[in-house]
């Protein structure tokens, strides 16, 4: 049995308790705001980013890896692992798993899959942390590629935003820009679907964002059990503390986190997003 190492990069928004506890190996993309170049989550947290976001009137830009960072990892974790698993985001939103895959290329004595996740963010860092606890479990390459491709199905996002700006001057998030226009007091909530962020509905006043949240649970949970929780969060936690108060007085989940969206996401959605993820 191959020791297998996993690789993933900073879009997936992992806490380091996350990726200290699950070994996972992390590449950081670079984010550009008001002319200075951070490597995301090593020269400037996420919150530290989003503080600075809402603050600026200049657009951010994000940038992918370049390919000496993925050639430099994977000779080291070829030093201790048989094969590596490098998990990445949707090629429909950059070019970093490109990169990947001619690193992995380049590197042909060295045993490497490079799988696009199809989604972005805190869906793949879930993806990123199971895949990581079934190897600790001991599963092989193929029992993980099988497992990828099932929580491609399992994990389900919506979440919403406050501001409209960010996706209407970013230009880089898919469909979602079918919402720009003139939403007073509708509040826009988004999906991620074959790897975009997607328009899902417009719902108007919190009333109804809350209820349309409590709509989804039920309708994924569909009375079975064992399903997962993830709240997600922004610049701001009451809103997602309210709506992590609402899903888990309705319902039973196996197990509960709240995890926060990067500075990569970040850049394109704004500092407001909240919303869950739901996944068995």
């Amino acid at each position: 049995m191959g020791k297998i190492a996993v690789v993933t990069d900073s879009t997936a928004d992992l806490p380091s308790r996350l990726i200290e506890e699950y070994n996972i190996n992390v590449i950081p993309l670079k984010v550009r705001l008001d002319g200075k170049e951070y490597e995301d989550g090593i020269d400037i947290s996420r919150e530290e980013f989003l503080d600075k976001l809402e603050e600026s009137n200049q657009v951010p830009t994000t940038s992918q890896p370049p390919i000496g960072k993925f050639l430099d990892l994977y000779k080291a974790l070829a030093k201790e692992y048989d094969q590596i698993l490098s998990l990445h985001f949707s090629e429909k939103l950059s070019g970093t798993i490109k990169t990947a895959h001619l690193a992995a290329n380049m590197l042909e004595d060295i045993d490497i899959k490079v799988i696009d996740s199809e989604t972005v963010t805190v869906p793949l860092g879930v993806m990123v942390v199971e895949i990581a606890k079934a190897v600790k479990a001991g599963k092989q390459m193929n029992e993980l590629i099988n497992l990828i491709a099932e929580l491609k199905e399992s994990i389900k996002i919506y979440f919403t935003i406050d501001d409209l700006t960010y996706l209407e001057r970013g230009g880089r998030i898919g469909k979602a820009t079918a919402f720009i226009g003139n939403l007073f007091n509708v509040k826009p909530m988004l999906t991620i679907e074959a790897g975009e962020i997607t328009p899902y509905k417009k719902l108007r006043g919190e009333k109804r964002l809350y209820k349309e949240f409590m709509g989804l649970a039920e309708k994924e949970l569909e009375g079975n059990t064992g399903h997962k929780l993830v709240i997600i969060y922004g610049k701001y936690l009451d809103k997602a503390n309210q709506l992590k108060e609402i899903l888990t007085q309705n319902f039973e989940w196996e197990e509960i986190d709240m995890l926060q969206f990067g500075s990569v996401v970040g850049a394109h959605v704004g500092p407001t997003p909240f919303g869950m993820i739901v996944y068995k």
